[in-house]
């Protein structure tokens, strides 16, 4: 869809994008084609849309997937996309809170394919890498900035809580950087389409390892080192030399296998 279909479109619907809805539309086809290259959707497969819009990624994965399901806010939008789409599963709300309920439509190792809404795309991801039923792969466009947290490494200033909440789970790559003139409106940042894979890490996390707990603890306050912001817990010195951590260390000095490592501590010495 050119930027001239897209305005004659959303004239016709009486629709101005909306900043509070995070609706920016893609109008690139350029775009379009790596996102679905990336994806690789097969015909046996189930994918999960998050903000369809006007449903011009919708229409290239109807194409190619044997189900298709989407969320999207805009009721204006999901009047339009159920006229346009009989074959896409389409649920109206929050994309948040539909996934924070048994959201069983979608069945097992499903992908999703989504240009995010910029104004709630890391609630909607926290929302999809610590669901009990867990894509299999995803491919996403979101700010650049968010982008390169969840592929960031140790040491990087991009590396946080987000990072090591989702690297838990998925393998992730930074596969393209988007420029804002791709989208209508276009917004005031870069974007990044990013993939991720499901994996498990080489250091297995034990059942019951307060793991976010300490993930979130250690980065409220970067400056502090990890040891004096987990003070308190039982028995800290014996799981920081059990996990090989220098009592010097900072939060974001830690790879994934340390942390998991140091969760894994703190928990037998509890």
């Amino acid at each position: 869809m050119t930027l001239r279909e897209l305005r004659q479109e959303l004239s016709r619907l009486g629709i101005r994008p909306s900043k509070a809805l995070g609706q920016n539309f893609l109008i690139d086809g350029n775009i379009l084609h790596i996102i679905l290259r990336e994806a690789d959707v097969r015909r046996d497969e189930t994918v999960l849309e998050i903000g369809p819009g006007l449903g011009m990624l919708t229409e290239a994965l109807v194409e190619r997937a044997q189900h298709v399901v989407a969320i999207e806010k805009d009721p204006r939008l999901c009047r339009y996309l159920r006229e346009k789409f009989s074959r896409v599963a389409l649920f109206e709300g929050d994309a948040v809170e539909v996934l924070g309920g048994r959201f069983a439509a979608l069945g097992s190792g499903f992908k999703v394919v989504s240009n995010l809404p910029y104004n709630s795309s890391t609630s909607i991801l926290e929302r999809l890498v610590e669901a009990d039923l867990k894509p299999r792969r995803m491919v996403v466009t979101l700010q650049r900035e968010v982008a390169q947290r969840l592929a960031a490494k140790p040491r990087h200033k991009a590396y946080g809580a987000l990072t090591l909440f989702t690297q838990l789970h998925y393998h992730s790559t930074v596969a393209h950087v988007v420029s804002p003139g791709c989208f209508y409106p276009s917004p005031r940042v870069d974007s990044a389409i990013v993939v991720l894979d499901r994996r498990d890490p080489r250091v297995k996390l034990r059942s019951g390892a307060l793991f976010p707990e300490i993930v979130r603890a250690g980065f409220g306050h970067r400056r502090k080192t990890l040891k004096k912001l987990l003070a308190g817990r039982a028995r800290l010195d014996e799981a920081f030399a059990q996990a090989g951590i220098p009592v010097t260390a900072r939060a974001e000095e830690l790879s994934l296998e340390e942390w998991i490592t140091l969760a894994n501590a703190l928990q037998e010495t509890a």
